[in-house]
C-alpha cells in the first residue's frame, strides 16, 4: 500500500470514528431527552346542553388518555360520582345533613350511559360496584401509547342542594364527568376514593379541559379555567371554557346573580357572582388574601379567582380558580365566618389545588395547612390580638375534646364523619402548624412552604416527607420528628387546663 493509500485509510477511519461517536452522543442525548419529556397530559373535550325544563344534561365527553403507568393495560376505570344520586342508599350524606341538602326530600337522578367507544370502536364496559359508582372500560393499550374515550351520556340533576344539582340559584356540576382513577404500580390498580361530603375527595392525574356548554341566554356562568360566552339564535348562549393542568373541575350557572369585579395590585382578576348587593365586598376579601399570599408564596396560581354564590349548604367547594360558597355566608350574620372561608380558599388554591397532594389519604397536607394559613391571613391583615381571639375561640374546644377511635390529624379523611373531620384535621391540624410556626419563627416557615409549593408545582404528588425536606431545607435544621410528634399527640392538650392558648 502506497503513501497516499494509507493516508487515505487513515482519514476514512478517522471519519468512521468521528461517525461513530457522534452517533452515540446523538443517540445519548436523544434518550435524555425522551427521558426529560413526559407524555403529554391527558385531554378533556366536552360538549353539553342544558335541558332546564327537565333539569338534565345531554353530554359528549372525548378523553384522550396516555398510558403513563409503564405496563400494558386491558382496562381504564373511571369514576361515575354522578351516579352518587342514583339511589338514597348509596349517599354519603350524614341524617342530619341529608334534610339540608335535599329539603323537599330525595329524588333519583345520576348518568344514563348511552355509548362507550375507544379509538372510534365500540368497546366492552360495565360498573364495578352495586351503587354504580366506578366504571371498567376494556382496551389494550401498550405503555406511553393514547386511546381516545368516546362517552355519550345524559345528566339528570337532583333538586337540592348536593356539589351535583339544581338550586333555586344555581345550578352545580362538580366532579360530573367520567374521570380516570389514578393507577397504583405496586398493587395494580386504579385508586378511585369514595367521594366525601366535607372535603376533596377526587384523586386524579393532571389534565386540560376543553368543555362548551349551551344554556338558556339569561345564565351567568362561574368556571374553573378561561371563560367565553358567544350569544346565538333562539334565545341560546354557547359558553367555552378552558382550563390547563388542573386534577379537578367545576362549574355553575345561574340567573339571578350580580358580578362584582376588581384585579390585584399583581393583575390577578377576582370575580364574584352573587345575588347579595355587597358583592363587592367578597371580592375586596379575597383580593386582599391573594395579594398577602403572593407575597409570601409568590404568583397565583390562576389568572382569574371566581367565586359564586351556591345554594350548597355544606361548606365551600374549592376549585383550580372557582369557588362555590354557601348562599348562608353572604348574610351578615356570618361575615367573620365568610372571610375565614375565603381566605381558606385562597390558600388552598396554593396548597391542594396547585401544589397537589392526595385528596383523602394526605387531606392534611391540605387542610390542616389551610386552615392555619386562614387564620395567619387574618393576622396579617388586622394584627395579632385578632389572631389570638379568634384563635381561643375557634381552637381551644377542639384541643379539649376526646375523640374516640384513634383519629390523628394524618387519618385518611374516609375514615371521618364531618364533625370529627373538623375538629381533628382543620382545627386541631391548625393547632399543629401553630406550633411548628412558633418553634421555627415566621421567615423560614414560609420558606419552606414555599419551597414545598415549587416542589408542588413542579409537578407529582406531594407527601409529608416533601413537606419535612423543604422545612429541613429552608431552616437548616431537621423537623421530621416535631411535625410527628404533634400530628399524633396534639390530642395530649385535653388533658390540660388552657385559660389563654397563644
Amino acid at each position: 500500500m502506497n503513501k497516499r493509500n494509507r493516508r487515505m485509510v487513515r482519514i476514512i477511519a478517522i471519519v468512521l470514528v468521528a461517525l461513530l461517536v457522534g452517533g452515540v452522543i446523538v443517540s445519548a442525548l436523544l434518550s435524555a431527552l425522551a427521558e426529560e419529556s413526559p407524555l403529554p397530559r391527558d385531554r378533556y373535550e366536552i360538549e353539553m346542553s342544558y335541558d332546564e325544563a327537565n333539569q338534565a344534561l345531554q353530554v359528549e365527553q372525548r378523553l384522550v388518555y396516555f398510558n403513563r403507568t409503564g405496563e400494558r393495560l386491558d382496562r381504564v376505570v373511571f369514576n361515575a360520582a354522578a351516579n352518587l344520586f342514583r339511589r338514597e342508599s348509596a349517599l354519603m350524606y350524614e341524617s342530619d345533613d341529608l334534610v339540608a341538602v335535599f329539603p323537599a326530600g330525595f329524588a333519583p337522578g345520576g348518568m344514563q350511559l348511552q355509548s362507550v367507544l375507544v379509538d372510534g370502536v365500540e368497546a366492552d364496559y360495565g360498573f364495578r360496584d352495586e351503587n354504580e359508582l366506578q366504571l371498567r372500560v376494556a382496551c389494550d393499550l401498550a405503555p406511553e401509547a393514547s386511546a381516545t374515550f368516546l362517552f355519550r351520556y345524559g345528566l339528570l340533576l337532583t333538586s337540592g342542594g348536593a356539589f351535583l344539582g339544581a338550586g333555586d340559584k344555581d345550578v352545580r356540576l362538580c366532579d360530573f364527568a367520567l374521570v380516570p382513577g389514578v393507577y397504583d404500580a405496586q398493587y395494580r390498580e386504579y385508586i378511585l376514593n369514595k367521594p366525601l361530603p366535607f372535603t376533596r375527595w377526587l384523586y386524579a392525574d393532571a389534565a386540560d379541559w376543553r368543555v362548551q356548554l349551551t344554556l338558556p341566554e339569561r345564565y351567568d356562568l362561574a368556571a374553573a379555567g378561561r371563560v367565553k360566552r358567544k350569544d346565538v339564535s333562539d334565545g341560546k348562549a354557547v359558553w367555552e371554557i378552558e382550563a390547563e393542568d388542573v386534577r379537578a373541575f367545576a362549574l355553575c350557572f345561574g340567573k339571578r346573580w350580580r358580578r362584582a369585579s376588581l384585579s390585584t395590585a399583581s393583575g390577578v382578576a377576582v370575580e364574584v357572582l352573587s345575588s347579595a348587593r355587597d358583592a363587592g365586598r367578597v371580592a375586596r376579601i379575597a383580593a386582599g388574601a391573594v395579594a398577602q399570599c403572593e407575597a409570601w408564596f409568590g404568583d397565583f396560581p390562576v389568572d382569574t379567582l371566581t367565586f359564586a354564590q351556591s345554594d350548597d349548604p355544606l361548606g365551600a367547594l374549592n376549585y383550580p380558580g372557582c369557588v362555590l360558597l354557601p348562599s348562608r355566608l353572604f348574610e351578615r350574620a356570618s361575615a367573620e365566618e365568610l372571610k375565614r372561608r375565603i381566605r381558606f380558599c385562597v390558600a388552598q388554591q396554593y396548597f391542594g389545588l396547585a401544589a397537589y397532594a392526595e385528596p383523602s389519604a394526605d387531606a392534611w397536607l391540605s387542610d390542616s395547612l389551610c386552615a392555619y394559613l386562614s387564620y395567619w391571613l387574618l393576622e396579617a391583615e388586622e394584627g395579632r390580638d385578632a389572631f389570638l381571639k379568634a384563635v381561643n375561640r375557634d381552637w381551644v374546644s377542639a384541643l379539649q375534646l376526646t375523640i374516640p377511635g384513634g383519629l390523628t390529624v394524618t387519618s385518611d379523611a374516609s375514615l371521618f364523619d364531618g364533625e370529627k373531620y373538623d375538629i381533628v384535621v382543620r382545627r386541631r391540624g391548625a393547632v399543629v402548624f401553630h406550633e411548628l410556626r412558633q418553634a421555627m419563627g415566621d421567615e423560614p416557615m414560609l420558606a419552606g412552604l414555599r419551597a414545598f409549593y415549587a416542589l408542588g408545582r413542579a409537578g407529582g404528588t406531594l407527601t409529608e416527607m416533601d413537606l419535612v425536606h423543604c422545612l429541613d431545607g429552608a431552616s437548616g435544621r431537621s423537623w421530621e420528628a416535631f411535625l410527628t410528634d404533634w400530628a399524633f399527640h396534639v390530642g395530649d392538650y385535653v388533658n390540660q387546663t388552657i385559660d389563654w392558648f397563644e
